[in-house]
């Protein structure tokens, strides 16, 4: 466990060192841009996502809304049966993911992490997860879940997937749940996962692809929620190919209806 949690961070802006004033904010020494700490959590996003061109990010405040039933029994799962077929059986995704990466220790990235879905998952001795998130209500219940838990490992962080607050090359596994489909930029989202992932470390996640049951398999659905919530719908083709851009080996991919889980792993060149 790091004697200080707050050290692994960078400045997103330029990857500078970061010092903590006055228990309160993190400075960047080089560029000297600060990044207020509040309720423990960092915030290194510094623009007003009210105003940003991605639908998803100006529309923020429904994932606050939704954070306090995200993990509710039933909630999660009802939804993925209808959106990506009946079938789907949720928690055997969850652990399927969760499997991808139980044979790593160390520290564990935990991007669009939401309350944490996935890496609390991990947590536990020998690991350290650093979850980051846009949304304010979900890092609020992923603390409090954490804290109920019993987690001391597990520190949230609110950032961009795609301009991550972290070093090179200093994770030993990296995580995505259910997020990937939301990125303004996905493919600049993995390339920051990469990045910050030590060479030869996995990343596991699963995302949306256009399957064979629930809503997802209607290309009208697809075309409506792509417009109205800019929400991408991937194929496993195209999501092997974005990864293999993005600097990753090794695609394995594992589809539940409209839902695909997949491991990759850092390629030791940059792409």
């Amino acid at each position: 466990m790091l004697s200080d949690p707050f050290s692994l961070y960078v400045c997103p802006a330029c990857r500078g060192d970061l010092t903590l004033r006055n228990g309160c904010r993190l400075v960047c020494g080089p560029c000297a841009a600060a990044y207020p700490i509040v309720d423990g959590i960092p915030d290194f996003i510094r623009e007003n996502l009210a105003t940003s061109p991605h639908l998803i990010l100006r529309r923020i405040k429904v994932f606050d809304l939704v954070a306090r039933i995200y993990e509710i029994k039933h909630a999660y799962p009802l939804c993925a049966k209808i959106y990506a077929g009946w079938q789907v059986s949720y928690p055997q995704v969850l652990q399927l993911i969760t499997d991808m990466a139980a044979e790593v220790s160390g520290l564990i990235l935990d991007a669009a992490c939401g309350p944490g879905t996935l890496g609390r998952r991990l947590a536990g001795p020998g690991r350290e997860i650093y979850g980051i998130d846009v949304s304010w209500g979900m890092l609020r219940q992923g603390t409090a879940l954490a804290k109920r838990e019993g987690y001391q490992t597990v520190h949230f962080a609110r950032s961009l997937a795609e301009a991550l607050p972290f070093p090179d090359g200093c994770f030993d596994a990296g995580l995505s749940g259910a997020a990937l489909h939301l990125l303004a930029d996905p493919l600049t989202g993995l390339r920051e996962i990469w990045r910050t992932l030590k060479p030869g470390a996995p990343l596991a996640a699963n995302t949306i692809i256009a399957g064979e049951t629930g809503l997802f398999k209607f290309r009208a659905f697809r075309r409506h929620i792509r417009r109205a919530h800019g929400m991408h719908v991937f194929t496993v083709p195209e999501l092997s190919r974005l990864t293999a851009q993005a600097g990753f080996a090794d695609f394995q991919s594992h589809i539940f209806g409209s839902i695909v889980a997949f491991r990759a792993r850092k390629t030791f060149s940059p792409p």
